[in-house]
């Protein structure tokens, strides 16, 4: 991917100009401005690596009728500040189809649904928690 088809200010992404299919946004990215993707018609996959992004507005994915498939490892937030914690809240947030799938790993998520914050598995014991794969404590 061409650094101009990335139109950043900051670490803030304004816009994505590009024609690729496939895009991935490393943690240089902290912050995605409202319709960023609008209208990009070759775009099938993204996948966002950063740990925590923060989503300046709605419809980040709006009218990308070749979207198959976005990926977000980390938490996502809104532009008031407020991280989101149900799937279909944060779909209907980005402007995804229902078509598109939306593969969502996030820490916090994972606490809601008595996960380990560190790899996801199960937690056990009632009140100090520890996972049942890596032995922490929640």
């Amino acid at each position: 991917m061409k650094q101009t088809e990335l139109h950043m200010q900051g670490q803030t992404l304004l816009r994505y100009s590009g024609e690729e299919e496939e895009i991935t946004l490393t943690s240089s990215v902290a912050q995605i401005h409202a319709q960023a993707f609008c209208g990009c018609t070759t775009l099938r996959t993204v996948t966002m690596e950063a740990n925590y992004i923060r989503v300046l507005g709605e419809n980040l994915f709006a009218d990308c009728t070749s979207l198959q498939k976005v990926s977000i490892w980390g938490e996502m937030e809104d532009c008031d500040g407020t991280r989101f914690t149900r799937p279909a809240a944060l779909r209907e947030y980005l402007g995804l189809s229902p078509q598109t799938v939306l593969e969502w790993e996030c820490p916090t998520v994972w606490c809601l649904e008595g996960r380990c914050q560190f790899c996801g598995g199960p937690l056990k014991g009632s009140v100090m928690r520890s996972c049942s794969v890596c032995g922490r404590f929640a």
